[in-house]
């Protein structure tokens, strides 16, 4: 069992990690850049997380987590444009909420192609499709989500100098403007 001081050394860890992964790249950092940054060493590292791949799946649970949760809350909606605009809000918000995560992913396809965190981004990327597709999607819908999905949580990362409320303001404008156009409407 975790002590609340173990746990908040646990959290320092993860965000130390997910700075040290940005700034040198996921192959970049070691455990012990990691401990050093911490002033712990290797082996306090190593006790709560066994392997980089263990930590990397720690810096990116919070996120997964809170993709599940807006997931299966938005999907329960049972109507069809209100279950679209909560999903369209709810996912700049979780843009938003975990653009550090998304700026190493974008920055490091190393990181990127790690099977803790591209599993789970396969599955949920369908998902998060799914909930803005018409009821007869065809293929030019699909690229047209995608290159719109895509293209917002790639902007998520970019804009570091934004703050968070700034940030959201422009991407659920953006976000209202493109998904309230049909992949129909954009077709020649």
């Amino acid at each position: 069992m975790m002590t609340p001081a173990m746990e908040r050394t646990r959290e320092r860890m993860i965000r130390t990690a997910l700075e040290l992964f940005s700034e040198h790249g996921y192959e970049g950092t070691s455990i012990q850049m990691i401990a050093t940054a911490m002033e712990l060493s290797k082996a306090a590292v190593s006790y709560h997380f066994r392997t980089k791949e263990d930590l990397l799946a720690a810096v990116a649970e919070p996120a997964f987590t809170d993709l599940q949760q807006f997931l299966d809350e938005t999907e329960a909606e049972p109507r069809k444009a209100v279950r679209r605009r909560l999903a369209l809000r709810g996912y700049v918000s979780l843009l938003v909420k975990h653009r550090g995560l998304l700026a190493l992913l974008e920055q490091d396809p190393i990181a990127a192609a790690s099977p803790v965190i591209s599993e789970k981004m396969t599955l949920f990327a369908e998902r998060i499709r799914h909930l803005f597709e018409s009821d007869t999607p065809d293929n030019a819908e699909w690229v047209y989500l995608a290159v719109t999905l895509g293209g917002l949580r790639n902007a998520a990362a970019w804009f570091p100098h934004l703050s968070d409320e700034e940030l959201n303001q422009h991407l659920l404008a953006t976000a209202e403007r493109i998904v309230g156009r049909t992949a129909s409407r954009t077709r020649p």
